[in-house]
């Protein structure tokens, strides 16, 4: 698939909401709140008593903190290596924007593989655990309906590894001219969606009156992790790693076809 450029990275078709550049991105940073902050006036304010909690409210101006974050992410990304955790989280992100149909195919795949698996799973709990196939005519039903689960699964897999992942060039995000330019060419929803590829959540600590603004001392910048989750495509190495360990506790249910003729002094529960 063609690759995308920067330029375009975080646009979104427009949707009715807050104008202010960190409109659902910035929260109270006061322990115990974490309540989103709102662009009322000129300031970024908590809206906790509002809402009926206990909170003293942290706010502060608005472009203050708007140029503080800004300069922040307008720095920080010419810095990053092309394999920085973060530059990863950023081509993720941008692939998911820009490609939202394969990726939606690809997670029905995923969620159908892990159905599979989990109906796999508990005919094996049947079978070992709860015994509920006795008798040569039992175990081989089993047979015919664990083969038929395997298949399937085997046939979603193939199914998720034919289809194309989406890929995006970050190098121009890596270029300290280009990022600026891009971002003065740029307003609204542009670059809050562009800051939003790089940055999770923005906390503003409460600060004290009469005080000069530190944004330092009163902003941090939670940047962006990829989720961990579970791949329904483990590698050969983990499924080797994970069944060596299950020989050498026992027994399980991957292993099965060793308990056939199992000694009395098997650890498993055979039928």
């Amino acid at each position: 698939m063609e690759a995308r450029t920067f330029v375009h990275a975080g646009k979104r078709r427009p949707k009715p909401g807050g104008t202010a550049l960190l409109t659902g991105l910035i929260f109270c940073g006061v322990p115990g709140c974490g309540r989103r902050m709102h662009r009322v006036g000129n300031s970024y304010q908590c809206m906790a008593r509002r809402a009926g909690n206990q909170c003293p409210e942290a706010s502060a101006l608005a472009d203050r903190v708007d140029d503080y974050v800004a300069e922040r992410f307008l720095a920080k990304l010419p810095a990053l290596e092309p394999d920085d955790p973060l530059a990863l989280v950023i081509a993720d992100r941008w692939a998911h924007r820009t490609d939202p149909g394969t990726f939606a195919k690809r997670d029905a795949i995923a969620a159908e593989i892990e159905d599979e698996e989990a109906r796999l799973a508990d005919l094996e709990d049947a079978r070992y655990v709860r015994g509920e196939f006795k008798g040569a005519a039992a175990v081989e039903r089993y047979n015919r309906l664990a083969e038929r689960l395997r298949e399937r699964t085997d046939g979603l897999r193939a199914g998720l590894a034919k289809l194309p992942m989406p890929s995006v060039d970050v190098s121009p995000m890596l270029d300290g001219d280009l990022l600026r330019e891009t971002w003065r060419a740029s307003e609204g929803a542009d670059r809050r969606g562009r800051l939003s590829l790089a940055i999770d959540r923005v906390e503003v600590r409460k600060g004290n009156r009469g005080r000069r603004f530190v944004p330092e001392q009163r902003v941090r910048i939670e940047w962006a992790t990829l989720d961990q989750e579970v791949s329904p495509y483990p590698d050969e190495a983990s499924v080797a790693a994970r069944d060596d360990r299950a020989f050498i506790s026992g027994w399980h249910p991957a292993l099965h076809e060793r308990c056939l003729s199992c000694p009395a002094t098997c650890p498993c529960p055979c039928p």
